[in-house]
């Protein structure tokens, strides 16, 4: 049996209906893909996207700042809480083949970092404010590599997600 692809889904914690509705749909692709969805765990684009992949019977872990099992989003399949705070964005990065970035603050920015210095695949969406917006198509340094892949649809997001992954 062969390791399922993971695909980290990363953006704003809070409440911003956009952005979340986005993150729904794109969770949802995920389990509908057969692909497991990485997340923090936390509020906002992180639980809308494991409710998406909950919602279409989808394998999801979130992978916490958090000391607890019960501090993560209700819909999560598997939760990882880690105890260290924000440091576990290191831990999220390393566990996906390809990250999406819907918006973000600078915890987002501190996880595209982290992808970028793996060389991780990176789609950024630009259709909405936030770092994705900010650094879609553009190189994060100096290393030579392809620059983050600038998505502005959701249909190019999920056109992406299938290209990288197939």
């Amino acid at each position: 049996m062969s390791r399922k692809k993971q695909v980290l889904v990363i953006g704003d914690s809070g409440f911003f209906p956009e952005k979340n509705a986005i993150a729904y749909e794109v969770g949802k692709f995920i389990a509908q893909n057969g692909w497991v969805l990485v997340t923090g765990g936390r509020d906002g684009v992180m639980d809308a996207a494991t409710k998406g992949s909950s919602d279409a019977g989808g394998v999801s872990v979130a992978i916490t700042p958090f000391d607890n099992l019960d501090d993560a989003t209700p819909y999560a399949s598997i939760v990882v809480p880690t105890g260290i705070g924000f440091a576990r964005n290191y831990i999220n990065v390393l566990s996906s083949d390809v990250v999406v970035v819907i918006g973000g603050g600078a915890g987002t920015l501190s996880e595209i970092a982290y992808a970028w210095q793996f060389n991780k695949p990176i789609i950024a969406c630009s259709f909405v404010e936030g770092w994705s917006r900010e650094l879609a198509g553009k190189s994060v340094d100096y290393r030579p590599r392809d620059p983050i892949i600038n998505a502005s649809s959701l249909e190019e997001v999920f056109y992406h997600l299938k290209k990288i992954l197939s």
